[in-house]
């Protein structure tokens, strides 16, 4: 596993994944709490509103960024400075990777 993650893969992460930056950067923007009542509810509303094939790029996206070999910590900043996303999995006492595990479970489920 990896402990750093480097400036050009954070800023190129909404190029090289862009249905998974649409996701969190969309879904779990800074104001992602006022309009969601949970996690879970803000993967839902993104099922809802997007397209089936971003929905299952998405989850792909977040196949590729686990196949990556990050260690949390660099998932972590990933998911910070790279997607813009104001969700801390900690919070829900997930690390990033089993978060993102969860979102993709989630989102292939949906797109089935």
């Amino acid at each position: 596993m990896n402990g750093t993650i480097d400036a050009d893969t954070i800023a190129h992460a909404p190029a090289d994944y862009p249905a998974l930056s649409q996701l969190l950067a969309g879904s779990y923007h800074q104001d992602w709490r006022e309009e969601h009542a949970s996690s879970d509810d803000a993967i839902q509303a993104f099922v809802r509103d997007a397209s089936g094939e971003t929905v299952a790029a998405a989850a792909s996206e977040i196949d590729r960024v686990l196949g990556a070999g990050y260690d949390d910590t660099a998932l972590t900043q990933l998911l910070v400075d790279g997607f813009d996303s104001n969700y801390v999995p900690e919070t829900d006492g997930l690390t990033s990777a089993a978060w993102l595990a969860q979102v993709r479970d989630s989102l292939r489920e949906a797109s089935s």
